[in-house]
């Protein structure tokens, strides 16, 4: 092994060894009081895919970087009155995974999205969803994407509901690495007792440490004075 080779070697086993960094991109347990209302009226058309507006007095469904989305599937969608958005209802969880609120999702009649900004590429994702314990059939659906990338499928529209029920009555802690795009929460249920909750979402990036940045630099001037030399 000649100089360079070891120089290279030495930075690059420093970089491996050294502390990375993680940026803070978006956080997000839903603990604003003033998103909590009563049951939510979709006042749209539920035969036409649309987003979902807050109505006065009524819980949040949109807030700080995240809005919801209805998509038709023949039925009435939210227009009958759900409970949908920002709650801290316990009656299905005991508890929430932090904090004292979350987001839900019921009795959609219909796809319900709930989309969160874009934070750009090469991001780390984390959050909690809980699956009421209850019946499910085929028509019931729950899936989690950021961009491309599926980070949980539950329901095939084939199971009999097997998959969301082997999942429900307790906290799920969903991860994404390196994933870019946006995240969406996408439930599709005709019961009010199908119901799913949201919690504790985390969004990040993790770049070299100062000193780890400082070594890739040092590490290719080594190698660009040693082609010089030659």
């Amino acid at each position: 092994m000649n100089r360079t080779q070891l120089v290279l070697t030495c930075a690059i086993s420093s970089i491996m060894t050294s502390t990375c960094m993680a940026t803070m991109l978006y956080t997000q347990s839903f603990e604003n009081d003033a998103w909590l209302g009563e049951e939510y009226f979709d006042y749209g058309n539920a035969s036409a895919d649309h987003w979902l507006k807050n109505n006065n007095g009524q819980a949040s469904v949109n807030g700080d970087g995240f809005n919801a989305w209805y998509e038709n599937t023949g039925s009435v969608g939210l227009t009958d009155g759900d409970f949908v958005g920002v709650t801290n209802s316990l009656r299905d969880t005991g508890g929430m995974f932090h904090g004292s609120n979350a987001y839900k999702m019921s009795d959609t009649d219909g796809i319900m999205r709930l989309i969160f900004d874009d934070f750009g590429k090469e991001a780390n994702v984390s959050l909690a969803v809980f699956i009421a314990n209850t019946g499910y059939e085929n028509t019931d659906a729950l899936s989690i994407t950021y961009g491309n990338d599926v980070l949980l499928s539950l329901g095939d529209g084939s199971d009999g509901g097997f998959a969301l029920e082997n999942a429900a009555g307790s906290w799920l802690f969903i991860e994404g690495v390196n994933v870019s795009g946006q995240l969406s929460i996408n439930f599709n249920s005709n019961s009010s007792a199908e119901s799913i909750y949201i919690d504790s979402i985390s969004i990040s990036r993790v770049v070299p440490s100062p000193g780890a940045l400082a070594l890739i630099g040092l590490a290719g001037l080594t190698a660009r004075r040693r082609r010089d030399i030659r």
